[in-house]
């Protein structure tokens, strides 16, 4: 990978189907293997290595029960994972994007792994191999917001991890459609549901968000889908560590995907 992964792990340690629909899951690869007791649903922390490198990235992930499941790095890379059926082992395909308007070293945009996992309602540690590289990841449950989650209507402002200085802003009704534009020119329209029940003992309700968005315009994603989850917290820094009320958008669909990360105003 480039801007490749590896390079991005290095450079770490120098540190939303149209609105108003159900979530399309489709895009997310199925899992398989196991015994029906692990669940899953709600937001993770951990760690990803890349075989041969030095270093490790942190990264946050958020996962639905049957649906779709991501994690990302701060550098903007979002890895699409199978989808998580409460078996305690997953085996399918590792999907990586560049962040929007990057490639990898190959020059694509999307590449392609192996994975494998075992999964536990307290753990879940996987490897994956492809393009020539390997890699492992682990992840832990933890509780992004502390507070009682919901969608708070407003503005929110944010940008796209990993894409320079790219821009995003919509508006937001109590319901969940919202509107809105970023810097590269897109419409955006969609809406966010919460998803209020089925996370692990420590997150019923998880902190997490079904998400559905149209980015319309020349060189725009389309329709894609996925999640948002709430935190308290500016995880990446784009907002020099102010305390508020934050959302992390993770959607895709088969020839794109982006991280976003909205304050709200």
């Amino acid at each position: 990978m480039g801007k490749s992964v590896r390079l991005m792990l290095l450079a770490l340690l120098g540190l939303l189907d149209a609105c108003g629909g159900s979530t399309d899951y489709s895009a997310a690869p199925s899992g398989g293997g196991g015994s029906n007791s692990a669940i899953v649903q709600g937001t993770w922390t951990g760690s990803f290595t890349v075989t041969g490198s030095p270093s490790s990235s942190v990264i946050y992930a958020a996962i639905a029960q049957n649906g779709f499941a991501f994690f990302y790095d701060q550098n903007g890379v979002i890895y699409v994972l199978p989808q998580f059926t409460g078996s305690t082992s997953l085996t399918g395909t590792l999907t990586a994007f560049a962040p929007a308007g990057f490639s990898f070293s190959n020059g694509t945009n999307r590449e392609t792994f192996a994975v494998t996992a075992t999964v536990s309602s307290s753990n879940i540690s996987g490897s994956f191999t492809g393009n020539g590289e390997t890699g492992d990841f682990s992840l832990t449950p933890f509780t992004s917001f502390n507070a009682n989650p919901s969608i708070v209507a407003g503005n929110w402002q944010g940008f796209y991890l990993g894409s320079g200085s790219a821009a995003l802003a919509v508006t937001v009704q109590s319901g969940g459609a919202f509107v809105g534009t970023d810097s590269n020119g897109c419409n955006l329209n969609g809406n966010i549901t919460q998803v209020v029940s089925g996370g692990t003992v420590s997150q019923v309700p998880p902190a997490l968000f079904d998400v559905s968005l149209d980015s319309t315009g020349s060189g725009c994603l389309g329709q894609l889908s996925g999640l948002a989850f709430e935190s308290n917290t500016d995880a990446s820094g784009l907002f020099g560590g102010t305390t508020g009320t934050y959302y992390y958008i993770g959607v895709s669909n088969a020839a794109g995907a982006f991280i976003a990360e909205l304050k709200v105003q």
